[in-house]
């Protein structure tokens, strides 16, 4: 009678072979799909970055627009009055030399800033180099942005009463008479998709009338 020889397990090498197959593809895909994050964190931060950089070159513009020096044809200068804001309008000024003054609210009402239109072509908001001159380089209407701002920047100018105060250590007079107003600015930047946006604010103040505008 013949020894009977042990049975080996057949297909086993193929098993083990398959499972380190699947193994080496789940890293592979884990490794890719971080990859494609990482790709995805960087676009989006370059993408922030453009807009930031918009809004900025907006609060630069609006700065030119209220304090200058600024020699350009369609200056407003003169409308920019700590006393007189009259050309200041509710809801924003839309079109002319008026365009995206915005008056102060009541008390306990959103702000005009949050309910100014910052849309393309919009009369209620100023669009960078309107009333300068100045050229902000974006993409072509159609053309691919690249690295650029989708759309040139915007702003809006509210004019806020105030009673003194930017100097520390120095009294203010507290009556009406002696109020006047400072100047916010509200600026939006785009990025290369116009779904990416950055706000920025800031406020300013304007001691003395312009050169060759009356005093009030």
């Amino acid at each position: 009678m013949r020894p009977r020889r042990p049975v080996r397990p057949r297909g086993f090498s193929l098993i083990v072979v398959l499972m380190l197959l699947l193994a080496v593809s789940v890293l592979g895909l884990a490794a890719a799909r971080s990859a494609l994050v990482g790709e995805r964190i960087a676009r989006n931060d370059r993408d922030i970055e453009v807009a930031f950089q918009a809004a900025e070159a907006a609060l630069q513009d609006a700065e030119r627009d209220v304090l200058g020096p600024n020699d350009h044809p369609a200056q407003r200068l003169c409308l920019f009055d700590a006393r007189d804001v009259s050309a200041f309008a509710v809801g924003c000024g839309s079109g002319g030399v008026r365009q995206g003054l915005c008056a102060a609210g009541e008390a306990d009402t959103e702000p005009a800033w949050l309910r100014a239109d910052f849309s393309a072509g919009s009369g209620s908001s100023v669009a960078y180099g309107t009333f300068t001159g100045q050229a902000y380089a974006h993409a072509a209407d159609g053309a691919s942005p690249g690295a650029r701002s989708v759309r040139a920047p915007r702003y809006v100018v509210e004019a806020l009463r105030h009673r003194g105060g930017w100097q520390s250590g120095l009294l203010h007079s507290a009556s009406a008479a002696a109020a006047g107003h400072v100047f916010r600015v509200t600026a939006i930047g785009y990025g290369p998709r116009e779904s990416t946006q950055v706000v920025l604010q800031t406020t300013l103040f304007k001691s003395a009338a312009s050169p060759g505008c009356p005093s009030s």
